[in-house]
């Protein structure tokens, strides 16, 4: 009988959100996406339907439940719906940020899954509750069908025993479970897969910027993770949008025992008013803070800082591969900033790294911006999570249609071979319309 159940619905909830894509698994086509968010009232839906107009609308809700519920109604909506009926859903795959230990790969979700999730919300309050919300809101509209988790802390689960280990008390680490995960780990992972198909080979050492609201570096040897600049919590690593990124650990024992602050007021601190925000003092947006550049010197000192931070991390992960083949710029700064692209371009010539300044200007992702004559390639690719979710969904779910066609599709996100390579199989000619992330 020919395969009925060919939809693969992927959410990523946050507190107040949830964004979706609906996928038709046959030939990865992402069939409509978009999302609703209650922050603010009334809530914002975005639909965006293949070769349709984008329908914006203000709603009435304020839980995942009823963003589910009505999100399934608009998929059935009119003669050309994207989605006939909940029963051709294959299953539902939901982003996780963190994993811990536990989960080094994606997962199908039952009451063991939700309760570790649960557990490892000390390492991820502002995520983990969010995507466990989801987790039991779809469970509570579509309750046959299967879900799959998969887990952003994943992808660096190749990290050594050097790369993730913090040079702490042993007591710490062996028993308080303090050491590095790394996260954005969908991101990086779908741009492994993606520059290796866009220079032809692989073998490849890139080092991948994903550089959005956060911000992470990692560096990847054919296909595995070896390094990355976020951490314990998503805290380390560059300077973002919010966030301090790294500092002196001395400089809060300094302010708990000399400021009086407590470890809330620090947490909110670091997370909320620093970054790029904290420096300026204008915006968390970088584009504001560029188009202050010519007048206001704390704008120019908070470019000035996030740059020099990216080029020092660039230059450490290229260190660990002993050299580099491609730097990759993905998320919503690196795909969208020629600004920024070509400030930290400008200081790694030494690696053999050489912009092209008008494709970089131009350039739409995904796309090449390096001169003919650069030794090191420069990649601006469209990050796709979604993507990466729905395939680990798909692998995991399976079926006699999926396992036919297992090899025609990179399967490049979460799975590593015998070699302790991570496999990237070829796309099929048809695949989903980019999607840029850009916030995160």
């Amino acid at each position: 009988m020919p395969e009925t159940k060919t939809k693969i619905l992927v959410c990523n909830a946050g507190s107040s959100s949830l964004k979706f894509s609906l996928f038709d698994v046959e030939d990865e086509v992402l069939l409509a996406s978009g999302g609703i968010d209650w922050l603010r009232k009334p809530a914002r839906l975005v639909f965006r339907g293949a070769n349709q107009p984008e329908i914006r609308q203000e709603l009435k809700l304020e839980k995942h439940a009823d963003a589910v519920a009505r999100i399934l109604d608009d998929l059935q909506a009119g003669a050309s719906a994207p989605l006939q009926s909940p029963e051709d859903l294959r299953a539902v795959g939901h982003r996780v940020v963190h994993g811990g230990d536990r989960y080094t790969s994606a997962v199908r979700i039952n009451a063991e899954v939700k309760r570790t999730i649960e557990e490892l919300t000390g390492l991820a309050p502002l995520h983990n509750p969010p995507s466990l919300d989801g987790i039991n809101a779809v469970e509570q509209v579509l309750p046959e069908v299967p879900q799959i988790a998969a887990f952003d802390t994943a992808f660096h689960a190749t990290l050594s025993e050097a790369a993730r280990t913090y040079p702490i008390p042993q007591k710490w680490t062996r028993e308080w479970g303090i050491r590095r995960y790394g996260f954005h780990g969908l991101s990086h992972s779908y741009c492994t897969g993606q520059a290796a198909k866009i220079i032809g080979r692989r073998g490849l050492r890139l080092v991948i910027a994903h550089l959005g609201n956060g911000a992470s570096v990692s560096a990847v040897c054919d296909g595995v993770c070896v390094d990355t600049s976020m951490g314990f919590t998503p805290l380390e690593g560059l300077m973002m949008a919010t966030r301090s990124g790294t500092i002196d650990p001395g400089i809060l024992i300094y302010l708990l025992r000399h400021n009086g602050l407590d470890a809330e007021e620090l947490d909110n601190a670091l997370n909320y008013q620093s970054g790029l925000l904290g420096i300026s003092g204008i915006s968390s947006d970088l584009r504001q803070i560029l188009s202050e550049l010519p007048h206001n010197p704390d704008a120019r000192l908070a470019v000035d800082v996030y740059v020099h931070r990216i080029v020092k991390t660039i230059g450490a992960m290229a260190a660990t591969l002993g050299g580099i083949d491609a730097l990759v710029f993905t998320a919503g700064v690196g795909e969208g900033s020629p600004e920024i692209r070509k400030r930290v371009c400008e200081k790694l010539k030494y690696l053999g790294l050489e912009l092209d300044p008008a494709a970089n200007e131009t350039c739409k992702p995904d796309a090449d911006i390096s001169m003919p004559a650069s030794k090191a390639r420069i990649l601006v690719i469209a990050t796709r999570e979604d993507l990466t979710i729905m395939r680990e969904t798909q692998r995991l779910v399976g079926s006699s249609f999926g396992r036919q066609r297992e090899n025609e599709h990179a399967r490049h996100s979460l799975i590593i071979d015998e070699n302790n390579r991570q496999t990237s199989a070829p796309l099929g000619q048809k695949r989903a319309s980019p999607m840029k992330e850009r916030t995160k």
